[in-house]
């Protein structure tokens, strides 16, 4: 039948293109073993490459094996090539807060993060006025040996900045909010607490 040859001739296609992407793909060599990359939505360690299919294991541990003709055809990010690493922190201060002091007291906070990288300079970059706060974002380049590595920078890095900003007396406010307790709208909570019935009419 014919739908049995469609079928079976589709099967032989996607092998032959799948061992010529894992030829194309070894010329190339855009990871090895061992490198940490992502590639179909699938992030994680490479364990072993064929010429049909690469075999990874994701972050959370699942075995996955993906078609060399997909890896080929699709973007691949390898997080171990070069070996190194951004961390970008958002945060936001008060619109009370010296910005130029705030400045500088989270650039002297992320000097010490680990594994930081000196010869990448720290940069820091005021983003918008927010509904409650002036949000800036700062980036920090940090080693990359493992992606636990980038975890634990990143941690020590917020924990960091927290801390110089509670020692410096910088706020980072807590988001507004602006409750109305009217059903017509525009009556304050004192006014609903003086006259309750006032809502209702």
């Amino acid at each position: 039948p014919y739908a049995i040859i469609e079928a079976r001739t589709k099967r032989f296609q996607d092998i032959a293109s799948n061992f010529m992407s894992g030829i194309f793909m070894a010329v190339k060599s855009p990871f090895k073993v061992g490198d940490l990359i992502e590639t179909n939505d699938i992030k994680g360690r490479v364990k072993r490459i064929s010429l049909r299919a690469t075999e990874m294991e994701s972050l959370q541990g699942q075995f996955v094996v993906i078609p060399n003709q997909d890896v080929f055809q699709n973007p691949i990010i390898n997080y171990s090539e070069p070996k190194r690493y951004r961390v970008d922190l958002e945060c936001g201060v008060s619109y009370g807060d010296d910005l130029k002091k705030v400045k500088k007291v989270a650039l002297e906070a992320l000097d010490n993060t680990p594994n930081r990288l000196e010869g990448e300079d720290i940069t820091f970059f005021y983003k918008e006025f927010g509904g409650s706060s002036i949000n800036f974002q700062i980036r920090v380049w940090v080693e990359y040996l493992s992606h636990s590595d980038y975890l634990e920078a990143r941690s020590e890095a917020i924990m960091s900045l927290k801390q110089a900003f509670d020692e410096a007396d910088i706020s980072i406010p807590f988001p507004i909010r602006t409750l109305d307790f009217g059903i017509r709208g525009g009556d304050t909570m004192q006014e609903m607490i003086e006259d309750p019935v006032k809502g209702l009419k």
